[in-house]
């Protein structure tokens, strides 16, 4: 018969560690990139950043001085017709790659419908992207010669 006391003393060391399991470091990574985002630089810099330096990077976030010049102008990738095509492929293909991941650990059919499907859309999606870009670059030329 186990003593329930004894069972929770024995886990209590092994739930301190978290901190050096990783947990820690990722939410400091959280906090040093709020405090980047206040000080006027990238929040995902930061956050990467922190993920290998920890403590180093709170740092250096804290005693830096904010940039005073404007951030970047953050742009839409849909805007145009190229970047719509070509985000759209993106994010099917890592769609893609983790339906065939799921059906190479669970050997499932549908996944394997999943991946062929996702691929074709890759496919399509990529051609739209080729015909898209292609027409933005003749247009450019036209303009480029009147």
């Amino acid at each position: 018969m186990h003593n329930f006391v004894s069972d929770i003393v024995y886990q209590a060391p092994q739930q301190g560690n978290w901190w050096l399991n990783g947990g820690g470091w990722f939410v400091l990574a959280l906090v040093n990139a709020g405090l980047a985002e206040q000080k006027n630089r990238s929040r995902w810099n930061w956050f990467v950043v922190s993920l290998f330096l920890g403590p180093v990077a709170t740092f250096f976030v804290v005693v830096w001085e904010p940039v005073t010049e404007p951030p970047l102008e953050v742009r839409n990738p849909f805007e145009k017709a190229d970047g719509r095509y070509l985000t759209l492929a993106l994010m099917i293909l890592v769609l893609t790659i983790g339906a065939v991941l799921v059906a190479l650990a669970g050997q499932a059919w549908y996944m394997w419908l999943a991946s062929a499907v996702g691929a074709a859309a890759v496919v399509v999606f990529l051609l739209l992207f080729r015909r898209a870009r292609a027409k933005q670059m003749l247009a450019r030329a036209h303009a480029r010669r009147v």
